[in-house]
């Protein structure tokens, strides 16, 4: 029998007998009568008038086991079509399709997970972010009838994340609608929340290299600085980092909320720790920890473990013991017990190097034990009033021992920042408990610069600049309380980085002092 070759295709011909021997018969007579068919499908899908491509796509739903590699062309004219701004009869017909085709040729998985995955960004025609059913529901079914295609889904989920220069509605629908996918498949979950959390650093790392950032608050802040630009990109991140701050609040329950604790932390270790302290995102760990705040010794002690790790590399080991100390300070969550406790762990822990370092050696990296000095000095510094209030602050102060951390042959004032440094010698000589003037002169003569300096570190969980982000973290964010006086006295010393302030600064703190105090020092 002789294949007809038609002169021009119609619906007529395309019944699913007549689609069958096209399809049989493609590779005959110069498969004419297959382009023609392909050409009816692009122009009918084109059209304003879905009806006949409709009708075509219900017969083609017959035939799909007659689909084979060479039929790519076909699925390539479906997947062509926005059926995401479609009504909901065109995407019914065409989510039906689909499967049908999956079912029947595996071939075909992966183009369809990609296709589904790829137009998760798509907005309608008034720029409204939808929820794109069809194509979460087409990956439902996979994830449940096909679960060795998980791991490609996941991967496909993260490599068509939109690029960081695509509009900001793209970034929203698509954040939109993969954390709506973690909800209909539990088992993507975790993965959803790596993914975005990952895209979030990478976009949080170029804002804070742009001009948004140049003007950053300092470690002291009394109060919020405000917004400092309109840059896009801090815009952009502002709006997605809100957007997920707001589902993670209206999606954790007592049900869950382990769940998204142990994926928050996985998220943090993986990207965010490794990233060293961006200055936006770590706050998701701030406020799911500080809205669920009976789970916060979790992340303290997680903290911890971080920088107690003798097997993490040094700057690794020093970001954990500083977002330690900067929630212990900034979150209104952590108590007096849980700061004290924090501080006699550190100190203790200080004690003990010191024990067993007690002479200096250049071929060893002091550097967590520097981190952990200076981080318990910080940690002082913010909540000194609250030692103090306390009937029983000598005993706790007996018990941390700053003179032996401040006077030990280590050195650890030499190394630190000279934010804290100012500040902890400040109140340490209003308080007359540890004697820094001296050590501080001695430093500040050496010619030989520090090996292990700490200074330019960024402690994190400073004011948040994210006007939209903010909102969130805020209502559980804490300022250095002080006096008046003392915070226009501190402002003063921050204004110069020279040294030649230092003497200024030492005889200031040294008039201060009690004639019993100011021997002690020398």
């Amino acid at each position: 029998m002789s294949t007809v070759v038609l002169k021009k295709l119609t619906l007529a011909n395309c019944t699913p007998e007549g689609i069958a021997n096209i399809i049989k018969d493609k590779k005959k007579v110069k498969d004419l009568n297959y382009r023609a068919f392909l050409y009816l499908l692009k122009t009918s899908g084109s059209s304003e008038d879905k009806t006949t491509f409709l009708a075509i796509l219900r017969n083609l739903t017959f035939v799909v086991a007659l689909f084979d590699k060479d039929c790519e062309e076909v699925f390539n004219e479906i997947a062509n079509i926005e059926w995401e701004k479609q009504n909901e009869n065109f995407r019914k017909i065409v989510k039906q399709f689909l499967v049908s085709l999956i079912s029947s040729q595996p071939f075909y998985t992966n183009k369809v997970i990609d296709r589904a995955i790829k137009n998760l960004s798509l907005v309608d025609e008034t720029d409204e972010i939808v929820v794109h059913e069809t194509n979460l529901e087409l990956l439902q079914f996979v994830s449940e009838n096909m679960p060795t295609y998980m791991k490609f889904t996941q991967q496909k989920v993260l490599s068509n994340f939109p690029h960081k220069s695509r509009p900001l509605l793209d970034h929203q629908a698509y954040v939109t609608n993969i954390l709506k996918l973690g909800n209909l498949i539990p088992s993507y979950f975790n993965e959803i929340i790596m993914t975005i959390i990952e895209k979030l650093v990478k976009m949080d790392v170029d804002v804070s290299r742009s001009p948004f950032a140049a003007d950053k608050d300092e470690l002291f802040s009394f109060e919020d600085q405000g917004r400092a630009s309109d840059d896009e990109m801090a815009d952009k991140l502002d709006m997605v980092l809100s957007q997920f701050l707001k589902y993670m609040k209206e999606n954790t329950s007592d049900n869950n909320v382990e769940q998204w604790c142990k994926v928050l932390l996985l998220g943090f270790d993986a990207h965010i720790l490794k990233a060293h302290m961006p200055p936006n995102v770590p706050f998701i760990l701030f406020y799911f920890f500080n809205i669920h705040s009976k789970l916060k010794t979790v992340l303290l002690d997680y903290f911890w473990s971080v920088f107690a790790d003798k097997n993490q590399p040094a700057i690794i080991r020093q970001s954990g013991i500083m977002y330690l100390a900067s929630f212990t300070n900034r979150s209104k969550s952590v108590g007096k017990a849980d700061f004290k406790k924090i501080m006699l762990t550190t100190a203790n822990w200080c004690h003990s190097y010191i024990s067993n370092n007690d002479e200096i050696s250049v071929k060893c990296n002091h550097t967590a034990f520097y981190a952990a000095c200076q981080s318990l000095f910080y940690i002082f510094c913010y909540r000194h009033k609250e030692i103090f209030s306390s009937s029983e602050y000598k005993m706790f102060l007996d018990k941390i021992d700053l003179h032996l951390i401040v006077h030990c042959k280590l050195n650890p004032l030499k190394h630190c920042n000279q934010h804290i440094l100012r500040m902890f010698n400040k109140l340490t000589s209003m308080y007359e408990i540890v004697a820094c003037s001296a050590v501080i002169e001695r430093n500040s003569r050496m010619l030989l610069p520090s090996t292990q300096l700490l200074g330019n570190e960024e402690y994190p969980f400073k004011h948040c600049l994210l006007t939209l982000t903010s909102s969130f973290i805020q209502p559980y964010f804490k300022d250095m309380e002080c006096s008046n006086e003392f915070q226009s006295e501190f402002r003063q010393y921050k204004v110069s980085e020279n040294f030649e302030d230092w003497d200024n600064i030492i005889g200031e703190a040294s008039i201060a002092m009690s004639p019993d105090f100011q021997a002690m020092s020398l």
